[in-house]
């Protein structure tokens, strides 16, 4: 069993001036942007709920590596019915996107593109990449007008978490507004092109299925958000000198009904910067300490990244149906030679963590 994340090295040197439009690429998204979510299986929409558009006029346009991220603007709260039984706002992480599909078009597909196909899970108020510096560029390919469509579908998760967001009130259906904003970016990170979505979901009084979820499994792997997509940036002297961490609380979820390890290796031999340049996977290094839930841990040594798997901790199980989670601290220091060779921007990183049962 395993999951995958993301880490990303922020190198800030100075300001950096607004950045011009482009004419000739002109980026959109549509959807449907009303569900409602009847059962406590959640909600997939479908395949083609969301709709990234790129329209092309001219012969030259060609921007390679580009990315494609979303961002949270507000707190998911109620904007019809009142409030929910727990008065709290929804859970952003329970969101997920997936793509789904494209209009064919030889040159830009999602395989291609290096698109992943698993859901990628919102968080909140943080950039979180949908397509990191794509494989295929979005380019005229001597045509003097082109068009690129993406279809991606959007899932709540299920679960009896589901009956806090429920209204108090046994007649009242509940209404939440999810504001999304999608950014283009090119491979320097300028903005192309952004788009704002206000999503609505509809939560009736009652439920069905209630007896079909939360069934702990035998094994299970989640990493939270957070830990997901991590960012850890450098912008003072002191950074520089001494580094840089990101601690995150309860960042991964275990069910096992044996004692396992936790192992993590990194899938890219680099941290690749987008615009050009790496840093060495030696940059950073992970520890993993013990979070809620009874953790009898053996061992939880500082991991220093390769693309080899490592054991990142050593835990025992006490029953499948108590949840342990771990603690992750994620650090990157430069040397003194990186710290002068090193351009400014945003390196990045995928990792892989895998329950491996004992």
């Amino acid at each position: 069993m395993w999951q995958r994340t993301k880490i990303v090295v922020l190198l800030i040197w100075g300001l950096f001036s607004a950045m011009p439009l482009v004419a000739q690429l002109r980026f959109s998204v549509w959807s449907d942007n009303y569900f409602e979510v009847t059962s406590y299986l959640g909600k997939t929409t479908p395949d083609r709920f969301n709709v990234f558009q790129f329209d092309l006029n001219g012969l030259n346009v060609y921007e390679k590596n580009w990315s494609l991220a979303v961002r949270l603007l507000a707190p998911i709260r109620t904007i019809a019915g009142g409030k929910n039984r727990s008065g709290n706002t929804f859970p952003v992480d329970k969101i997920s996107l997936r793509w789904t599909g494209d209009n064919n078009e030889a040159n830009f597909r999602l395989d291609g593109i290096g698109a992943s196909r698993t859901p990628i899970i919102l968080q909140n108020s943080n950039d979180v990449l949908l397509i990191n510096r794509a494989k295929q560029p979005i380019s005229s390919n001597g045509n003097y007008y082109q068009q690129y469509q993406l279809y991606s579908a959007l899932t709540v998760a299920q679960g009896k978490y589901l009956d806090d967001y429920l209204s108090p009130d046994q007649y009242t259906y509940l209404k939440y507004r999810v504001p999304l904003l999608f950014t283009l970016y090119s491979e320097s990170g300028k903005v192309l092109g952004t788009q704002e979505i206000n999503y609505e979901m509809q939560l009736p009084p009652r439920l069905s299925d209630g007896g079909m979820v939360d069934m702990e499994p035998d094994y299970s792997l989640e990493i939270a958000a957070d830990a997901a997509n991590a960012t850890l940036q450098f912008s003072t002297q002191k950074d520089y000198m001494q580094g840089v961490s990101s601690l995150v609380a309860n960042a991964i979820r275990v069910n096992s009904i044996t004692d396992y390890e936790l192992r993590v290796k990194s899938i890219d031999s680099e941290l690749v910067r987008n615009g050009g340049g790496t840093l060495p996977l030696s940059t950073l290094s992970l520890q993993l300490t013990a979070g809620t839930g009874i953790n009898k841990i053996r061992s939880n040594p500082k991991v220093i990244l390769t693309t080899q798997e490592q054991v990142a901790v050593s835990a025992a199980s006490v029953d499948k149906k108590q949840a342990q989670t771990f603690n992750v601290e994620y650090k990157a220091n430069l040397t003194a030679d990186q710290v002068s060779a090193a351009k400014s921007g945003s390196y990045s990183v995928s990792l892989l963590y895998l329950l491996i049962p004992q």
